[in-house]
């Protein structure tokens, strides 16, 4: 567990990139929640926050299959 938390809390050459996801991220799920009660433009901003959302899903997909696949490639490579 200790290892878990060190890593997290460490900053590494790609913190700033999960930080702007997860900003992202936060922000969408923010505006979503919140436009309900703007009246005729609610619908705008809800699609906008459920877009901002599903952009930070897909930066954080994105790395981790690229950091998925060199290692499986790294791995192949050297045996």
């Amino acid at each position: 567990m200790k290892s878990i938390l060190s890593t997290l809390l460490n900053d590494s050459r790609h913190s700033l990139y999960h930080m702007v996801s997860l900003s992202i991220f936060l922000v969408g799920f923010f505006v979503t929640f919140t436009a309900t009660d703007l009246g005729p433009f609610a619908p705008l901003l809800v699609s906008g926050g459920i877009y901002l959302v599903a952009f930070s899903i897909m930066l954080q997909t994105v790395f981790w299959l690229k950091a998925g696949l060199r290692k499986v490639f790294e791995s192949w490579l050297v045996s």
